[in-house]
């Protein structure tokens, strides 16, 4: 047991005089302009129970609607696994993704060498449209002139 001084008579708190209580007033006042006050729009932060209860609120609302995402995100990659693995007939999850990476590759490398074939296919049009120019520029006796020169390379090949 403990021994009070005072006789075990209950502690009461001194008075506080009205001038007291400007300073102290003064004091709070300087320390609240230390803390970090709230950003604009949220001024309802930290304002109350009721207010922060709010606060809480919104906070829950926001995490869950990240928390379905990422669950649907995990649902939509999980699909995908399954479809690959269904599409190599491997069972092991990685090497699945592993061959199919490797066919999409091939894929568009497959894509890219059409791409370039019909590029090369698209520059010799264009030599063609750039020659028919040229034959179009020409008069009757150039055009005549170079037939003949066409006739006598093909006789002497």
């Amino acid at each position: 047991m403990i021994w009070v001084p005072g006789g075990g008579k209950p502690h009461v708190p001194p008075s506080i005089q009205p001038k007291e209580v400007g300073k102290d007033a003064k004091k709070v006042d300087d320390q609240s302009g230390r803390q970090a006050k709230p950003a604009p729009g949220r001024a309802d932060i930290g304002r109350g129970p009721e207010m922060d209860a709010r606060a809480i609120a919104v906070r829950l609302a926001a995490l869950a609607t990240e928390a379905k995402e990422k669950e649907i995100a995990t649902e939509e990659f999980e699909k995908i696994l399954e479809e690959v693995i269904k599409l190599t007939g491997l069972k092991d999850p990685q090497a699945a993704m592993e061959a199919a990476n490797k066919r999409l590759q091939e894929e568009i490398e497959t894509e890219l060498e059409k791409i370039k074939a019909n590029k090369d296919l698209m520059e010799e049009a264009d030599s063609w449209e750039k020659f028919g120019e040229l034959l179009s520029h020409m008069n009757k006796e150039q055009v005549e002139a170079f037939i003949g020169l066409l006739q006598n390379e093909i006789r002497a090949l």
